[in-house]
């Protein structure tokens, strides 16, 4: 066994952690774990130092201040939170539009400052494997206000916030069997771990059968399902399984001659009309490009001035590991649209005022919150509970019909946060600061 260095810990902290004393300890900064020599020292003040040996050893950086925690499980003291934000790559510029993933990093390494332990950005190829270590990325703004990318040699994380921002970089075999090995390692804890398919989470959710009444009926999309769904419903969606950003759906309507009217929504919207459901499927091969759909029942949504509207909620965990809102707003379709999207065109406004518009008496607001809340919370809980899979943030598209009824229209386990807002600055800084903190809660602080 290679000892190296030592740690100084005050007489009063051993007390407050209830540290075992022992001539040898284990500290643990991430996945890292060396061995070295306890000595306690007489102080009143609840302290520790390492010695230059054992912070080199550990890759502890001055400027950083790690809390300690006692890990009675292991009986090793562990030094942290070390939190790392994965990427498929860093962002290779200074600054970046808000709505652009870019920003997003840039802004998540800015907001880590002001909590404890270190967090950085890295990317596949910033691990060695070999004595696990990363060379981990933190944003330094500089008085041009273009900031600069600074990078250092860390241990590889307590936890990893997964933040890879496309399906295409998912599947590159670099990025998952990157995840893969993270996920094995012993002390590392990893949330949000990929994007979620629309079949796969409905059929997740109906293993909850209070969710049953707040399901569209949704069915994967074949020219059977689709004729049976529109004979009931007149109305169909029709989506793509791993689609996000409300493109390549298809709104479907059956009128009454039989025919099927549908409008494609991509980068721009295009109607045309099919015979029958043979005949739709065969018109959108080339649309859907062998990529597998769902069929969804549509629903008689809400309006607000004419335009279809949605409710955007940020589902996250807190420092205390527990959900919570962390952003609400509604998004409203452009004219002659029936997506809000905000890619897409559709306009963001505070919730209030929808709600004000469609209930218009205190207490049925409130109610409706309330519920609003509570399909929240079962949502996350049955995701995770069947996904057997951590999750920190939920992007849940939720609508209201005329009748006020609420339907789950959308799950994203990778939602976009723009840090421009015409909404408040708190709320969005905050939507950016939670998942850090909880990364803070998973690693033990």
């Amino acid at each position: 066994m290679q000892v190296v260095g030592r740690i100084f810990l005050s007489d009063r902290l051993v007390e407050n952690l209830g540290i075992n004393v022992q001539p040898l300890v284990q500290v643990r900064v991430g996945c890292l774990v060396v061995t070295t020599e306890m000595v306690v020292k007489a102080d009143e003040r609840a302290t520790y130092t390492l010695s230059p040996a054992l912070a080199q050893a550990l890759y502890v950086h001055k400027q950083k201040r790690l809390q300690i925690r006692y890990d009675s499980k292991y009986d090793m003291l562990h030094l942290g939170p070390t939190i790392g934000i994965f990427a498929t790559s860093l962002p290779n510029r200074g600054y970046y539009e808000p709505t652009h993933i870019g920003a997003e990093l840039i802004f998540l390494s800015h907001i880590s400052n002001t909590l404890p332990g270190q967090t950085y950005i890295f990317t596949p190829a910033s691990i060695n494997w070999d004595n696990l270590t990363v060379r981990g990325y933190s944003y330094r703004p500089n008085s041009s206000g273009r900031g600069v990318w600074v990078s250092s040699l860390y241990p590889l994380p307590d936890v990893v916030y997964d933040r890879v921002s496309t399906r295409s970089g998912e599947a590159r075999d670099q990025i998952r069997n990157t995840k893969i090995r993270l996920m094995q390692q012993p002390y590392l804890n990893y949330f949000n771990p990929s994007f979620l398919n629309k079949w796969k989470v409905h059929q997740m959710l109906l293993t909850n059968p209070w969710l049953h009444k707040h399901l569209p009926e949704t069915r994967p999309l074949t020219a059977e399902n689709l004729e049976e769904m529109l004979k009931i419903y007149k109305i169909v969606y029709v989506k793509p399984s791993n689609g996000s950003l409300g493109l390549g759906i298809i709104r479907v309507t059956l009128d009454q001659k039989g025919n099927l009217n549908y409008v494609v929504h991509r980068s721009k919207r295009f109607r045309s009309v099919a015979d029958n459901a043979t005949d739709f499927m065969s018109r959108t091969r080339k649309i859907r490009a062998d990529k597998p759909y769902i069929v969804q029942q549509g629903i008689n949504i809400a309006t607000y001035h004419g335009s279809p509207f949605d409710i955007r909620i940020i589902y996250q965990k807190n420092r205390h590991g527990e959900w919570q809102i962390g952003k609400k707003f509604a998004r409203v379709a452009p004219k002659g649209s029936s997506v809000s999207n905000l890619s897409s065109g559709g306009k963001a406004l505070p919730i209030k005022i929808l709600m004000r518009a469609m209930f218009r008496k205190a207490d049925l607001i409130e109610e409706k919150n309330r519920q609003i809340k509570e399909v929240c919370y079962q949502v996350a809980q049955t995701i995770e509970k069947t996904s057997q899979m951590i999750y920190g943030e939920l992007g849940l598209d939720l609508g209201l019909d005329k009748s006020g009824h609420i339907w789950l229209i959308e799950v994203n386990s990778k939602p976009r946060k723009t840090t421009e807002t015409q909404l408040s600055k708190i709320i969005m800084r905050n939507a950016f600061k939670r998942p850090l903190e909880f990364s803070t809660y998973l690693a033990g602080f």
